[in-house]
């Protein structure tokens, strides 16, 4: 009789439960990645503050397109914009009251390419105290080539009348000539002359405008500026 011995068969081993698997790792960021994104961001918003306040700064002005002088009338043809930095001790004159000004007489000269400022354009006065306003009509032969401007001082003299050689002052106390200061320069469309408003002294006033109705009268120009 054989005898059959059973085999013991090993233990089975223990299964391990599947790991779950965890998250993939953070990246880091490193510190000068992090400094230099705030830094950018603060560019940004700096860069964008100071394109604000630099386009709500600007102004529209008048702007001369040539030289004026004191006296001249104010015409639209005279002027044209520009934009500039706000800027209250300029004080300048705005395109939108160019209107209100139109037919006025500048008060002050301007330069080519000079802003306007509000003191150009106050209310011009052409008489002072102690003087009169005399207007002289000038031909050609009677007044210098060179251009006369509102501010100049002359030197008016009384001519001889035509084809005499006798000084037309034959009244007692008039002078032969008398300096004065001019306060408005216009030529005459049709003939060509020169109008000048004179400020004479009162004392030599009646007189002068009494030779000038006739003619005769001629102007030199005083050196400017005291040269």
């Amino acid at each position: 009789m054989t005898t059959t011995t059973a085999r013991r068969r090993a233990p089975a081993k223990p299964t391990s439960p599947p790991t779950a698997e965890g998250p993939p790792p953070r990246s880091r960021r490193r510190p000068w990645h992090l400094a230099t994104a705030v830094a950018l961001g603060a560019l940004g918003v700096t860069i964008g503050a100071v394109t604000w306040s630099t386009t709500s700064a600007m102004t529209s002005v008048l702007v001369a397109n040539d030289s004026l002088h004191r006296g001249d009338v104010i015409t639209t043809a005279a002027f044209t914009t520009a934009r500039i930095y706000d800027d209250s001790a300029l004080d300048p004159v705005t395109p939108a009251e160019l209107d209100d000004l139109l037919g006025q007489r500048l008060s002050l000269d301007i330069a080519a390419g000079s802003i306007v400022t509000h003191d150009a354009v106050t209310a011009y006065e052409p008489t002072k105290a102690g003087t009169y306003l005399v207007g002289v009509s000038l031909a050609s032969a009677r007044a210098p080539g060179s251009e006369i401007l509102v501010g100049d001082r002359v030197l008016v003299v009384v001519t001889p009348t035509a084809g005499s050689a006798v000084d037309t002052a034959d009244v007692t106390g008039v002078p032969t000539s008398t300096s004065a200061e001019v306060a408005a320069v216009n030529i005459d469309a049709e003939t060509g002359e020169t109008i000048l408003d004179l400020l004479v002294p009162q004392a030599d006033g009646p007189t002068l405008a009494a030779h000038a109705a006739t003619g005769n009268v001629a102007v030199l120009l005083e050196p400017r500026g005291g040269e």
